[in-house]
C-alpha cells in the first residue's frame, strides 16, 4: 500500500483516499519463544585486570577514574535443568573492555585499558517438545560453506516429532 497522507493529491492530481482501518494479515516466524527474560544490572565493584605495564602505572596512581565500558563478547551456555522437564539453564559470561583514566601527578592522565568479567544465570521454560529441528540457516565454519553468497535465499526451518504408539513406529 502506498503511503499517502490525509487531503494530499497524487501525482495525477487525484485526491488520495486512505483507509485508516486497513489491516494487513503477515506472517511472523518467532522461533518459537516460550520463555524470556530481560533484566538490568548495575555493576559495581568488579575486578579489572590489566597488563603488568598498565598495573605499574596504576600502582604509582593519585587516583583512577573508569571513563568507558564496552561489551566485546558474551559466552553462553545451556543446559537442561535435571528433574524439571522443559527447563533450561542459561549461563551468561560477559567480558568488558574498560578504559581508565590514571592521574599519576600534575597533568594529563594516561588512559589505561583492562578486561572484566561478569557471570550470571537464567532459568528459562524452553518446551517439553522432543523435536528434531533442521534449519538452512549458513553458519560460518559448519558444513555447508557454499551458501555464503545467498544473502537473499529464503530461511526454511523443518521440525520433526517421532511418534510412537503401543510398539509402532509412524
Amino acid at each position: 500500500m502506498a503511503d499517502c497522507n490525509r487531503n494530499s493529491a497524487d501525482c495525477c492530481g487525484n485526491n488520495c483516499q486512505c483507509d485508516t482501518n486497513f489491516r494487513e494479515a503477515v506472517c511472523i516466524h518467532t522461533d518459537k519463544i516460550y520463555d524470556s527474560c530481560r533484566d538490568k544490572d548495575c555493576l559495581e565493584n568488579i575486578r579489572v585486570y590489566l597488563t603488568a605495564c598498565g598495573q605499574e602505572i596504576v600502582d604509582k596512581a593519585i587516583s583512577v577514574k573508569s571513563t568507558k565500558a564496552e561489551v566485546i563478547w558474551v559466552f553462553s551456555d545451556i543446559e537442561a535443568v535435571p528433574f524439571n522437564r522443559g527447563f533450561y539453564s542459561v549461563d551468561l559470561k560477559y567480558f568488558f573492555r574498560v578504559t581508565l583514566q590514571v592521574f599519576t601527578g600534575v597533568g594529563r592522565p594516561t588512559e589505561v585499558e583492562g578486561l572484566a568479567t561478569f557471570e550470571k544465570k537464567v532459568i528459562l521454560f524452553g518446551s517439553e517438545g522432543n523435536a528434531k529441528i533442521f534449519e538452512s540457516k549458513y553458519k560460518e565454519d559448519a558444513f555447508d560453506p557454499q551458501l555464503w553468497r545467498k544473502t537473499n535465499m529464503p530461511h526454511a526451518i523443518v521440525d520433526v516429532v517421532d511418534y510412537k504408539r503401543e510398539g509402532y513406529f509412524y
